[in-house]
């Protein structure tokens, strides 16, 4: 440990600066309450001192008030020994290093067979469960005094050690919280988790003849939760609708969160086993320290009917696994399946290549007829189910003083289902599909263009969809007055197909790669 000497930027005023330091013994333990004098002459040429004590770490600390370089003298007593350093200061420098050492409890302390260090002898387990989770709770740690030549110390050297928590979750407890030495030297404790998983610290401390203390370094466990519960049973793909409907191979991960009845993450290494109903999917997981796992769900045949298809994954528990700690706020047991099996199901929809319905499918350019309304539908070209999250609608209108207005930018979100009948998922629980489908858009006069003479007039009206499931853009323009036919007015991606709907209007469908 070092004395530093510099700038005090945690508070002071202009002209602060902060000494701090560390005061150790002859065996180069921390010395508590040695006594720290700090003399200097101030600006003004008055000598100053200023006092102060180590704590229970022999650190000290101590702002003075110095407007200049200058020089100061550090003085540390206890016990009769003293240490001495000067050392120039101002405002604005650095940390020196210094080292106070005082020459007490050297000679006794360091003599074959006295107790001068305490180490971790044995551990039971380096990880245990918490409570009533069917695994094993309690972990027993052993340490051991030693003298300066590393021996356990004798009978008659025999010591009381105090045991303490350096960190614990909730209701962690050590028994017996202190310990008198065996004639090994030896003193055992019980640590026994509480109900919440976490990380342990144990600390071991004693004392010398001389009463100056000393511990051991802190020893860890690991808390893990119990058993999976059913009410902390989670499953949750990265996205409900992914473009796997046509083209094998599209992935997309499945993620599982397994939790005790305590709601604390399960013991690293719960199994969790998987199922689908359409494409392929990881047969299994094992958790990581906190209680997840993931799989990959691969689009593959079979293709599910309506596009949506079913994601299952199961694992076991013990007999209490739907006890519960908030009943409130969890299903009733007998919902929950089996006693110690544990379920959980979850939709996925496969999307497949995109359409383009819009009505009326043509323009009108003369300004009398404007605004026009247009009704817009995108979905995809199997199932006309929405299309994957991400994908991007743009409208735009060309010509002289006109707009599109609407939903002319429109970027779609994740597809949303819920079983509402208890009888499993199909594209009839998708919940948000008309805003994920259905938009309007009108082609209006520009008034930001009011200043431009010119009449308006429509020339082209172009529709863009562009996304995971792919891409399709369909243009409307003007009829023909020599044919008179209402899909001259269209152009489409190129491969795309083109069909007129008994409404008047069309669907352009994006080509098949």
């Amino acid at each position: 440990m070092t004395v530093g000497l510099g700038c005090d930027l945690g508070g002071g005023g202009s002209g602060d600066a902060t000494v701090t330091g560390t005061v150790v013994n002859a065996t180069g333990d921390p010395v508590v309450g040695a006594k720290v004098r700090i003399r200097f002459t101030d600006g003004t040429g008055d000598r100053v001192e200023e006092k102060d004590t180590t704590d229970s770490e022999g650190q000290f600390s101590k702002n003075i008030d110095v407007d200049e370089p200058t020089e100061v003298t550090i003085e540390v007593a206890e016990q009769g020994a003293s240490d001495e350093r000067t050392q120039e200061v101002s405002p604005d420098v650095g940390a020196s290093n210094l080292r106070f050492r005082l020459e007490i409890g050297g000679e006794e302390n360091r003599e074959p067979g006295r107790p001068t260090d305490i180490v971790l002898q044995d551990q039971s387990a380096s990880s245990i469960r918490v409570q009533e989770s069917g695994g094993t709770s309690i972990a027993r740690l052993t340490f051991q005094v030693v003298d300066s030549t590393g021996k356990a110390i004798q009978a008659d050297q025999a010591v009381d050690v105090d045991f303490r928590f350096g960190q614990r979750p909730e209701g962690a407890s050590l028994t017996p919280s202190t310990v008198e030495t065996n004639g090994q030297g030896q003193a055992t404790v019980n640590v026994s988790s509480g109900k919440e998983a976490g990380v342990i610290q144990v600390v071991a401390q004693t004392e010398r003849p001389d009463g100056t203390a000393f511990q051991s370094k802190p020893v860890g466990l690991s808390v893990h939760g119990g058993l999976p519960n059913k009410c902390h049973f989670s499953l949750a793909p990265e996205r409900t609708n992914f473009p796997g409907f046509e083209n094998p191979g599209v992935t997309t991960p499945v993620q599982v969160f397994v939790g005790d009845k305590y709601g604390n993450p399960v013991v690293p290494g719960t199994s969790v086993s998987f199922s689908t109903n359409a494409g392929l999917i990881g047969g299994s997981v094992q958790t990581d320290d906190q209680g997840q796992g993931s799989v990959t769900l691969t689009s593959a045949n079979p293709l599910p009917l309506g596009g949506v298809a079913t994601v299952q994954a199961s694992t076991v528990g013990t007999d209490d696994v739907n006890t519960i700690v908030d009943p409130d706020n969890c299903p009733d047991p007998a919902e929950t399946g089996n006693e110690n099996t544990i379920v959980e199901t979850i939709p996925v929809v496969f999307s497949g290549r995109p359409e383009v319905k819009v009505n009326p499918m043509k323009i009108e350019p003369r300004p009398k007829d404007l605004p026009k309304t247009y009704e817009l539908t995108v979905q995809d070209v199997q199932n006309e189910n929405p299309l994957a999250p991400g994908t991007s609608i743009q409208v735009a209108a060309e010509g002289t003083n006109v707009k599109a207005v609407g939903s002319t930018e429109v970027t779609l979100g994740d597809t949303a289902l819920k079983d509402e009948n208890g009888n499993g998922y199909g594209k009839e629980d998708i919940q948000n599909s008309e805003d994920l489908t259905l938009f309007t858009f009108r082609v209006v006069k520009d008034v930001e263009g009011k200043d431009n003479p010119e009449t308006p007039k429509v020339r082209a009206v172009t529709i863009t969809v562009d996304g995971p499931n792919g891409s399709v853009e369909t243009v409307l323009t003007q009829s023909s007055p020599k044919t008179k036919s209402s899909l001259q007015s269209l152009t489409p991606t190129q491969g795309a197909t083109v069909h007129r709907t008994a409404s008047g209007g069309v669907v352009v469908r994006a080509p098949q790669e």
